[in-house]
């Protein structure tokens, strides 16, 4: 497995391209702007894009898949929870930020334990609410990509519609008691380990009561 990080949009989203070296196949993770740059990496690395897979529905994670899904046929794969965020009226404040989006359809409608495999890789859904109703980490390999649930020694917000900081500790409380270590492959910032978010998140450490 083969992973492209792009940090992409106003907000410096990460988007992320993961694909299967051996038969190019790949999903990506999260396109929340600059489609040309994401298509770029997806045609320097002769790819062929099978899904586009959305941790969640904020603006910032979907305003280039429209673009991506038109230029390469990949199915769109949304959080069941999540639909209504990918209407226009919907993004509250930030519709402003939205010019020029357009809306599609979900192939896919996500909830826990949605599968889908591309090449050698097998993409699994984890239902992980609270910063939105539908927020959703995907797990890949030893990789966990973990959207706005999971940053480096932080958590997403849980201020705007739908969130619920209380189903957000919930969500970290599970992340946490994971068995093993994997990778944290967030919707923001730097990555981390899950063993260092144990050990070092101040709200990973609230939700286990430590």
């Amino acid at each position: 497995m083969k992973i492209i990080q792009l940090r992409v949009g106003m907000v410096g989203t990460n988007c992320y391209i993961v694909y299967d070296e051996a038969s190019r196949d790949a999903a990506v993770i999260d396109p929340g702007d600059n489609a040309p740059s994401i298509l770029k990496a997806v045609e320097e690395e002769n790819l062929k894009v099978r899904y586009v897979l959305l941790t969640h529905a904020h603006f910032d994670h979907i305003l280039a898949a429209h673009a991506v899904l038109e230029t390469t046929g990949a199915k769109y794969v949304v959080p069941e929870g999540d639909t209504w965020l990918l209407k226009r009226e919907n993004m509250g404040e930030f519709r402003a930020f939205a010019n020029g989006y357009t809306e599609d359809a979900p192939d896919i409608l996500a909830g826990e334990g949605t599968k889908v495999s591309f090449g050698g890789l097998i993409a699994e859904y984890m239902n992980t609410p609270g910063h939105t109703p539908g927020s959703s980490v995907i797990r890949i390999g030893d990789c966990l990509f973990t959207g706005d649930t999971l940053f480096r020694h932080e958590c997403g917000r849980c201020d705007l519609e739908g969130g619920d900081f209380g189903q957000m500790l919930a969500s970290l409380k599970r992340l946490h008691d994971l068995e093993g270590d994997y990778k944290v492959l967030p919707g923001h910032e730097g990555i981390s380990t899950l063993a260092d978010e144990r050990a070092h998140n101040p709200y990973m450490l609230q939700a286990t009561g430590r």
